[in-house]
């Protein structure tokens, strides 16, 4: 079993979640997006045993491999594991940005934002307080209007990272956006 390919899976399926699970009701709901997305069923018990959730030691089987491969969009496991090694070359792992960053700090209570990014994905959001911004649009993504959310930092070409996300009663870690080609577009309008 190559275990920086699981412990990679296990990553990026948090990402595409919204949310590291580590409670039954988390669980629960990645089993039931799994199974809407790729049309398969994995068990609890093996959801959990993958997260570390229940102690195991063995290996996983190659059919459930291939689904959660699948829910993260690739074709199968192998693609996968290809995809990992290629995407994580010692020269991309860090370096210098030219592009402007924006800090979301500028931003007062009332003043909207829109971010757009590749497949028609585009989200506005409305500054509730510091860095903290309420959905008030999501368009082709996870989070959803109303959602409570914490924004750092943007930056074109960059993927935009949000987090401490508050959905009705329910609160996630983190949600990552525009992993492939970042951030097409950043438009502001200020209060008033």
């Amino acid at each position: 079993m190559d275990k920086e390919a699981l412990a990679a899976i296990v990553r990026i399926t948090n990402e595409n979640l919204g949310y590291e699970p580590t409670t039954p009701t988390g669980f629960n709901e990645l089993s039931r997006q799994i199974k809407q997305i790729t049309g398969d069923t994995l068990s609890l018990s093996s959801i959990k045993r993958i997260w570390g959730y229940i102690p195991y030691d063995g290996e996983f089987s190659r059919t459930t491999l291939n689904i959660l491969a699948r829910y993260n969009g690739m074709k199968d496991w192998e693609s996968f594991k290809k995809s990992i090694r290629e995407n994580t070359s010692t020269d991309d792992q860090s370096g210098f940005h030219d592009n402007t960053i924006t800090d979301t700090s500028k931003y007062l209570p009332g003043d909207r934002i829109v971010l757009s990014w590749n497949d028609g994905k585009e989200c506005e959001l409305e500054c509730v307080g510091p860095m903290r911004f309420r959905i008030l649009r999501a368009e082709n993504i996870k989070l959803r209007s109303s959602d409570i959310v914490t924004l750092h930092t943007l930056c074109i070409g960059q993927p935009v990272y949000i987090s401490d996300i508050i959905r009705d009663d329910i609160q996630f870690t983190a949600y990552v956006g525009a992993k492939k080609g970042g951030l097409l577009s950043i438009r502001e309008f200020p209060a008033g």
